[in-house]
């Protein structure tokens, strides 16, 4: 792939959800901002508060206050995992944008690795956990069991070896993610929303073998049995777009 050095200034937007994190997310934060401040990437961190109840928009914004990349916004309505990142993604103003956990559990270097592997040229730098180079710590074993045979059956119908399509901690193009609008998912089925839309469309993709541990404080608002019937329903609907697009024959024309 051809490469743009990181020196050619290339800006990369975090786009952080946050529900309720007031007892991570200064960790989080500058845990992300100190190693990024030494890698030598241009970045804006846009923290979406999605109407938490406790003090987590307080703490973004003291945060923005002592950082210039950090951009606290607030997310009124409709709320939920899918729709903070969606709000987030209508105000980021980077060259691409890579979603990260608020809770501590992805890593700033794997961070920089897909920052990395931008610049080299990819349109897209996934994440994948549970391989052989990862080290997942928490992870719970029921929770591992339906999510192992759930990418195994997105690989198997997109034809792709990637197995790790749930997996939200992934770094697109801004055209990338401009291609794949509107998005529709509201809850964690974005994930997959935005993994199949990407990989449908061809778009090349690195993979990076990220880390990714159990969070430290706080309460996940991820619940998988209910996740079942939208992951379905939003599988389907990625995959019959990308038919009927290319049936139409040319990119963008089924909404």
């Amino acid at each position: 792939m051809t490469a743009p050095s990181v020196s050619e200034g290339l800006l990369f937007s975090i786009v952080m959800p946050a529900y309720n994190e007031e007892e991570v997310l200064a960790a989080t934060v500058q845990d992300l901002t100190v190693f990024l401040d030494r890698s030598g990437f241009r970045y804006e961190l846009i923290i979406v508060d999605d109407a938490s109840a406790d003090r987590t928009g307080e703490v973004a914004r003291a945060m923005a206050a002592a950082h210039p990349a950090i951009r606290p916004i607030y997310n009124n309505g409709p709320n939920g995992y899918g729709q903070a990142i969606r709000k987030g993604l209508e105000h980021y103003r980077g060259d691409a944008a890579v979603v990260v956990t608020s809770d501590g559990a992805d890593a700033p270097k794997d961070v920089a690795a897909f920052f990395e592997l931008i610049t080299e040229g990819y349109d897209c730098a996934f994440g994948e956990r549970f391989g052989k180079d990862s080290t997942v710590v928490g992870y719970p074993r029921l929770k591992r069991v339906v999510n192992r045979l759930a990418n195994w059956l997105l690989g198997l119908l997109t034809g792709s070896r990637y197995r790790d399509f749930t997996n939200g901690f992934k770094c697109y193009r801004r055209e990338v993610i401009d291609e794949m609008q509107p998005l529709r998912s509201s809850q964690f089925n974005i994930t997959i929303e935005m993994s199949l839309k990407a990989v449908l469309a061809g778009r090349s993709i690195a993979v990076v073998p990220n880390d990714w541990h159990q969070r430290d404080a706080g309460q996940s608002s991820f619940k998988i049995l209910r996740l079942i019937k939208p992951y379905a329903a939003t599988m389907l609907y990625c995959l019959t777009r990308s038919y009927l697009i290319g049936q139409q024959g040319h990119r963008g024309a089924v909404p």
